[in-house]
């Protein structure tokens, strides 16, 4: 029996976009086709079929690469009014099972199902309702998963995607994590994911051994968060609010009123970095950021930065902090606390990794990556070809 913690379902429908469109237009089944909206003046792929996927194409790629690989690749606008249709009848189905839904769009969606046992039976039960009920409603099949936590439970849809069942049972967390492609884990994104490859990584639970200490040295501090994830530690809830009206939010209080802008500037990065690993491993992306300054005198000011583009990476998130930050700064009094909240929530169209590592080169990150392995596996793992050679 799962245990009475294993009751978050995780509903997964992989390229939502384009499933919708199939279930619209059966008879593009078995197309290779992608959704891409037109007059883009750099068109990208927005989302793939399943065909398409097979021919090596993904989301975010520009539209001229996927042509070139396949000539006959056909190009779907976006229909957002299916697409809200779909979502409407997602949400409208597990609404059935629980109360607690977090409703992430692009066709995710996560259950807690606790206490419904007398009603609807174990939660792997309950998730076979729930997929079976989205299937004969909307015509597809998701991917459905059961776990004690959220991020357990969406690793555990990557794993059978595009569709299918599982459950990971309380308390076998990390047998099932160990066994990974580490590319699932959430918050491993291009840039993480070589450098990881270049550091030997391929599975999460080889990730999930590592200490502090060799975390850092490979990833710097910020590391430690991924590598907690590695290890299936999640304690975020299931968020009832609609994704538009949440937000995240860090503040950092100073142990004496701050008048020096480099102090203020480094509360700002600090309040900007956590919140932005916070936002990345729900695998968001923000349009705005807001910066509340709270003077020494008890006055308080509030200012926005809107970017027309959705804002994923540290760089972008401290940029339009310090924007904010400075429309917000109005007045020459000591700061006693600075707040920076993430607004306009919406999914990431990519896989973004949990954080950059800032200020790095190319060959400072392959350093990085070399002193990890030396770490781990002793100084002999890695070495120079001229050492060899001399040996």
């Amino acid at each position: 029996m799962i245990g009475d913690r294993a009751s978050i379902i995780h509903i997964n429908v992989t390229n939502f976009a384009a499933a919708v469109a199939m279930a619209k237009d059966p008879s593009l089944a078995d197309s290779a086709f992608v959704i891409a909206k037109e007059g883009s003046a750099r068109q990208v792929v927005l989302s793939p079929s399943k065909r398409a996927m097979e021919e090596g194409i993904h989301a975010g790629m520009p539209v001229t690469t996927a042509i070139r690989i396949l000539p006959s690749l056909k190009t779907i606008c976006p229909d957002a009014t299916a697409t809200a249709k779909a979502e409407e009848v997602m949400f409208s189905v597990a609404s059935r099972f629980s109360p607690t839904i977090q409703h992430d769009l692009g066709g995710h969606l996560y259950i807690d199902v606790a206490g419904t046992t007398r009603l609807f039976g174990p939660p792997v039960d309950c998730a076979v309702h729930l997929r079976n009920e989205i299937q004969e409603a909307m015509g597809v099949e998701p991917a459905v998963a059961v776990a004690s936590n959220k991020l357990v439970a969406k690793i555990g849809t990557r794993t059978i995607r595009p569709s299918g069942i599982t459950q990971i049972r309380e308390g076998d967390e990390s047998a099932f994590l160990a066994m990974q492609d580490i590319a699932l884990l959430p918050g491993v994104g291009p840039s993480i994911g070589k450098l990881l490859s270049v550091a030997g990584f391929q599975d999460i639970g080889q990730f999930a051994e590592l200490d502090d200490q060799q975390v850092v040295a490979l990833l710097g501090k910020r590391g430690i968060a991924l590598r907690n994830a590695a290890r299936g530690w999640d304690t975020s809830p299931v968020d009832s609010r609609a994704l538009g009206t949440r937000n995240i939010r860090r503040r950092i209080d100073f142990s004496e009123p701050a008048f020096d802008m480099d102090a203020i500037h480094a509360a700002m990065v600090a309040a900007s970095e956590d919140a932005g690993v916070i936002m990345r491993k729900e695998l968001l992306a923000c349009s705005s950021i807001s910066c509340t300054l709270f003077w020494a005198d008890g006055v308080s000011n509030e200012a926005t930065y809107r970017s027309c583009k959705p804002m994923v990476l540290d760089a972008h998130i401290i940029q339009g902090s310090w924007k904010a930050l400075q429309l917000a700064l109005k007045r020459r009094v000591r700061i006693r606390a600075i707040v920076i909240t993430l607004q306009g929530l919406a999914p990431a169209r990519r896989e973004p990794d949990l954080f950059t590592p800032p200020g790095l080169s190319r060959e400072e990150r392959l350093q990085t990556a070399v002193d990890a392995t030396r770490i781990r596996f002793g100084m002999t793992a890695l070495t120079h070809a001229a050492a060899v050679f001399h040996a």
